[in-house]
């Protein structure tokens, strides 16, 4: 109910230019704007080829403002698209910076605590080499001390059997059994301390062992920390590159959206455009068709009073139209036009119970060349002007356009009117 009321209300818009003697309409859901003025018969001032010439310009104009207005509402809804697209770039942006800004942080600490890994994996490797080393020249000194013992003792046995033998030539044989005595002790204490040096060498090989395999054991140590830092730096690299690469795929994907954004979008424009002409075919379909009958004479009235009218069609482009077998009625208001009028023109609706409105004309006439016409003897009182076409045949077939305006005629008035259409 409110919808039809705002249409209602819409529909008839009525703009004053009393100081150009005529009012402007607009129906909106007729497409229809009409201009109208009314003079005294015998005011000689008023040309009615002009005044109708100036209502045209009028009309025109009027037409010209409601269009700049249509455009400048849709650049307005597209500016805000365009707003609500940028916020949501902007914040897309940032959030993406905010992102980088993130990972560029986690980088950072990654690489540092990398590089104090290195830092102290390689102090601990030169550590472990300086004690390999160590033990290297350690178990070489022990080899030559021992080696240098070893020529020692057996320079000392050789020089006690020389001197034993030396006694046992002298024939002197409780000194050499003192000699052979004490030779056979050294002997014995050299057999004990070689056991002992042995037990030690055995030892200290064993920890020497151990010593290496724990070298070994950290060194091994280090070789999988450097292994995992050497995976951790590529999966680093991978998840730059995977970054990238998402980067990359953003922007792709902002391409294909704008491509299918500019696609949908002239999609929806031509879907607009199949809109109208559908819309065009549905007002076709929709007013209420009229069956015009002549009044019978006896209810023929002859007055002092003119009504002149100029007609102009605009095809869906916008650009002026004839249409064929335009003929032009005088109808008096009764009940029967009233409701036809109000709930079927206006609303651009039919009824489809009925095939079409009786209407009984007092006179008709067709448009001249110049698409005008003119009613003479008129009488006084409420009429409706009805100018019915054919439509094109790239439009509908068989149908007729209608165009309806109901007028007041005063006595000795000149009733002039321009009715526009779009069709």
């Amino acid at each position: 109910m409110l919808k039809n009321t705002l249409l209602l209300f819409i529909i008839l818009i009525f703009s004053g230019c009393a100081e150009r003697g005529y009012k402007l309409t607009t129906q909106a859901n007729t497409h229809t704007f009409t201009a109208e003025s009314s003079v005294d018969i015998g005011n000689t001032s008023v040309q009615t080829k002009n005044e109708l010439r100036k209502m045209q310009e009028a009309l025109k104009k009027e037409r010209k403002k409601k269009q700049k207005r249509k455009v400048r509402q849709k650049k307005k809804e597209l500016e805000a698209q365009n707003t609500i697209t940028e916020i949501k770039a902007r914040e897309k942006a940032l959030k993406a910076k905010k992102l980088a800004k993130k990972e560029t942080f986690a980088r950072g600490k990654i690489r540092q605590e990398e590089q104090r890994q290195e830092t102290i994996r390689l102090q601990r490797e030169k550590e472990l080499e300086k004690k390999r080393i160590a033990l290297e020249k350690a178990e070489e000194a022990a080899q030559k001390a021992k080696m240098i013992e070893e020529q020692n003792i057996q320079a000392s046995q050789h020089l006690k059997e020389k001197e034993l033998a030396a006694l046992k030539a002298a024939n002197k044989a409780s000194e050499a059994k003192v000699l052979a005595a004490k030779i056979a002790k050294e002997k014995q204490e050299q057999e004990v301390k070689r056991a002992k040096d042995l037990e030690n060498e055995k030892l200290r090989k064993a920890k020497a062992a151990i010593e290496a395999k724990k070298i070994l054991a950290e060194q091994k140590a280090l070789e999988t920390k450097r292994a995992l830092a050497t995976k951790k730096a590529q999966e680093l690299k991978n998840t730059e590159a995977l970054r990238k690469a998402q980067i990359e795929e953003n922007k792709v994907r902002e391409e294909e959206k704008l491509a299918k954004s500019k696609r949908l979008k002239a999609q929806k424009e031509r879907a607009q455009q199949l809109k109208k002409a559908k819309q065009v075919k549905t007002n076709v379909a929709a007013t209420e068709p009229l069956k015009f009958q002549l009044i019978n004479k006896i209810y023929h009235k002859f007055g002092s009073s003119e009504v002149h009218g100029h007609v102009i069609y605009l095809d869906p482009s916008g650009q002026e139209t004839r249409l064929a077998g335009s003929k032009v009625y005088l109808l008096p208001v009764s009940a029967t036009l009233n409701n036809w009028y109000e709930n079927y023109y206006l609303k651009n609706k039919n009824n489809p119970s009925t095939n079409s409105t009786v209407a009984n004309y007092l006179n008709s006439t067709y448009l001249n060349l110049e698409k005008n016409f003119e009613f003479y003897g008129v009488a006084e009182g409420s009429y409706y002007v009805i100018i019915e076409s054919k439509y094109p045949s790239y439009i509908a077939r068989n149908k007729k356009v209608y165009i309806a305006k109901r007028i007041k005629v005063g006595k000795y008035k000149k009733i002039m009117a321009v009715f526009s259409k779009k069709l």
